[in-house]
């Protein structure tokens, strides 16, 4: 898990998120947060699921994994997306889910 705690951190203040408001949203309590971004401590598996979901990101992206091939690239606009605080996220959501919406409708 190498790297983790770093990629947990900087997705965490990306996002606008104290240690205690991301560990409320993960229900994980804000002393184990902090011991996962420090190293001190690694998270369960179970913990880092809840992360990922919390931080609205895969549990890959979290870990660090990186992928070559071309079917699992993502197009740089929604990569900046994800790396926006939780505002912009909501928004970007808002719009991508009305245009789909829209869409489906036609």
């Amino acid at each position: 898990m190498e790297g983790l705690p770093e990629r947990l951190r900087e997705n965490r203040k990306m996002r606008g998120l104290t240690q205690a408001e991301l560990g409320a949203k993960a229900g994980i309590a804000a002393a184990s947060v902090s011991h996962f971004e420090t190293g001190q401590r690694a998270p369960s598996l179970e913990s880092l699921v809840r992360l990922a979901d919390a931080l609205e990101l895969s549990t890959d992206a979290l870990l660090g994994r990186r992928f070559d091939s071309p079917a699992v690239l993502v197009d740089p606009v929604f990569l900046r997306a994800s790396r926006s605080n939780s505002r912009t996220l909501d928004l970007v959501k808002k719009v991508t889910q009305a245009l789909i919406e829209d869409d489906e409708k036609k």
